[in-house]
């Protein structure tokens, strides 16, 4: 009977050894050379907030102001599940924004996304944006 009992034990630890409780560790990867080669714009430095918290005013001002210049915003918040990801909110000169936002450090997130928004206002007005996976 012990027999029997060890090898329905072993059955069930060998079925169960493909489950998983969720996607497993974050995918990482390399940088794009979209990213990379982008044109380099002032600072208005680099955010990184807990769960549930807002970007700063000051640094929302930063990026509304430099509608000539232009102006890069480096965000860094975590997803629900708690992962890390950044957003790089760019202001650009001339008028309009994008936003490259890196996930992969997301366990669920699906690497870089390009977003251009030539009508944007503001961080909270962007407008109609197109998304780009990179």
């Amino acid at each position: 009977m012990r027999v029997v009992a060890a090898l329905l034990s072993a059955l069930c630890a060998l079925a169960l050894s493909g489950c998983t409780a969720g996607p497993g560790a974050p995918k990482g990867g390399p940088t794009p050379q979209a990213f990379l080669g982008r044109e380099e714009l002032p600072a208005c430095g680099t955010v990184e907030l807990d769960q549930g918290e807002e970007v700063p005013t000051g640094d929302i001002a930063c990026l509304e102001e430099a509608s000539v210049a232009g102006a890069e915003l480096a965000v860094t918040r975590p997803t629900t599940e708690g992962d890390p990801f950044t957003a790089y909110y760019r202001v650009l000169p001339g008028g309009g924004w994008e936003i490259y936002t890196d996930m992969t450090q997301d366990r669920y997130g699906e690497g870089w996304w390009l977003d251009e928004c030539p009508d944007a206002l503001s961080m909270t007005q962007l407008g109609e944006c197109t998304s780009t996976r990179l």
